[in-house]
């Protein structure tokens, strides 16, 4: 399995993946967000055939001047889950933003998704509370006080022994 990074002439790559999305993708639509700079698109491919994929889109701050990515979605196809392919979507997407400069990726989940929970964490994703649905993965280590995307600061993140390398544990439900 390979992760490969569509562009604006991929289209037809995308369009051809229809069936891992929950709407099916429209050919003009498609077109326009991946001529779009700010979205990205990763497909993961096994025997030539698209078997997940993840998308994003980068984010202009107004406290920083390093843009950040919201990873918007990703999806694996039920035959290659839990195989690898999400974790390396998720890499693929890590690796192209510390190229770029982002200072951190950032995604929304729901406690409850333990699949989706459990593949953020187990790519280094953290949390700043408990009851976050936000997952982090701060690319650059942040002056001490400063605070990412939520507003909690790494001082109060690491007294919570959640800061990275150090998961704060999932609340029970």
């Amino acid at each position: 399995m390979k992760v490969v990074r569509l562009g604006e002439g991929d289209a037809g790559r995308l369009l051809a993946a229809s069936e891992l999305f929950d709407a099916p993708p429209v050919g003009e639509a498609v077109w326009a967000y991946l001529a779009d700079e700010r979205n990205v698109v990763f497909l993961a491919v096994d025997s030539g055939r698209a078997v997940g994929f993840l998308r994003g889109t980068a984010l202009n701050q107004i406290a920083s001047a390093r843009p950040q990515m919201f990873l918007y979605e990703i999806d694996v196809a039920p035959t290659h889950r839990r195989r690898g392919a999400g974790r390396a979507l998720v890499r693929a997407l890590l690796a192209y933003c510390r190229r770029h400069g982002f200072e951190e990726v950032f995604v929304f989940t729901d406690p409850a998704n333990a699949a989706a929970v459990g593949l953020y964490r187990s790519t280094g994703a953290v949390t700043e509370t408990v009851a976050d649905r936000m997952f982090v993965y701060p690319l650059t280590r942040r002056p001490a006080g400063s605070r990412s995307v939520s507003g909690q600061s790494r001082a109060a993140r690491r007294r919570r022994g959640d800061e990275r390398g150090k998961p704060a544990q999932a609340s029970s439900p």
